[in-house]
């Protein structure tokens, strides 16, 4: 049986998820050349244990606009979240956003800024700036701190947020707990063995991040797919693509296996790892597609396969 969590961030910071009314976290029960910190602090394992909550500390948001009397920070997953403030003279809401490890589409090469010795780059839209920091390179992630602002320049902002954040990340601040069971530390690159990604796909296999929390285990035109995310129990989210149980262990019976309309050649099977509070809970996807698809092949098989690898490993890990 899944184990309800009390969630108690590093940070002291309370904290939500989109839509959800209660607390959850997962706490005890459950220069004009672009530098790159390759190692220490930035690189992929150490961004997996930042908190993106611990980064909007009260005196970094009480310099920027007013507190709410009734805000906290909203959680998406476990690499991101926001923080709506007022500003004083409008009275109108800037929204904070961290993203923490996040795949970089299109990162320049080179940068003319750099904040605590990596390299960042601007971007704007109409109500909206962003500043990111690459944390690495090939494959490219970073820290990207994002302000939004209809009633005024939101990269003054921005600007304060991916300098405190930078900071706090250095320092080692922001940090989730330890916590038995969780998936947060965790590579999703590390979740299948070589030889069964190998067998499944079809030969010797790529290992290509999309970010900190998810991974393609690409041969050729066929791939698998692991992701670890924060949601809503799946049965209930992948409701209306009619999905069926299947059992990956003992203690895994009811994941669920489905097919999205968004992309009908890839099967899904996806479970919950570990329960949370707030109706939420740490979850599991592996999927397998193959493009274009061979009507001898049933992907739901390979997915299937897959998917009770990375269960029993993470059963008995």
């Amino acid at each position: 049986m899944l184990r309800s969590a009390r969630v108690l961030p590093a940070a002291a910071v309370v904290l939500t998820l989109a839509a959800c009314a209660g607390p959850v976290d997962l706490g005890k029960t459950v220069t004009n050349k672009t530098t790159v910190k390759a190692a220490g602090s930035f690189n992929d394992d150490a961004l997996r244990a930042v908190d993106p909550c611990g980064l909007l500390a009260d005196d970094l948001v009480s310099g920027i606009g007013k507190k709410k009397p009734s805000g906290v920070p909203d959680r998406r997953g476990y690499s991101e979240c926001s923080y709506s403030v007022s500003d004083p003279q409008s009275g109108k809401d800037i929204r904070l956003l961290v993203k923490v490890g996040s795949d970089l589409i299109s990162a320049p090469k080179q940068v003319a800024k750099t904040v605590g010795g990596l390299g960042v780059y601007e971007t704007r839209t109409s109500t909206g700036c962003s500043y990111t920091a690459i944390t690495s390179r090939g494959p490219d992630h970073g820290l990207v701190a994002t302000a939004y602002w209809d009633s005024g320049d939101p990269c003054a902002a921005a600007t304060k947020l991916i300098e405190s954040s930078v900071k706090a990340v250095s320092e080692g601040k922001a940090k989730y707990e330890d916590t038995p069971g969780s998936l947060v530390k965790l590579d999703p690159c590390a979740a299948i063995d070589d030889k069964t990604s190998g067998d499944v796909t079809g030969g010797p296999v790529k290992k290509e991040p999309d970010d900190i929390r998810g991974c393609r285990y690409t041969t050729r035109n066929t791939y698998i797919s692991v992701k670890y995310t924060i949601d809503f129990d799946p049965a209930s989210t992948t409701k209306s693509y009619n999905p069926t149980t299947v059992q990956l262990t003992d203690k895994v019976k009811n994941a669920v296996k489905f097919k999205s309309t968004i992309s009908p050649n890839k099967c899904q099977i996806e479970w919950i790892h570990r329960g949370l509070t707030g109706n939420r809970s740490e979850n599991i996807n592996v999927s397998f597609e193959r493009t274009p698809p061979d009507a001898a092949q049933d992907p739901c098989a390979k997915a299937e396969t897959a998917a009770k690898v990375v269960a029993t490993k993470l059963a008995s890990s």
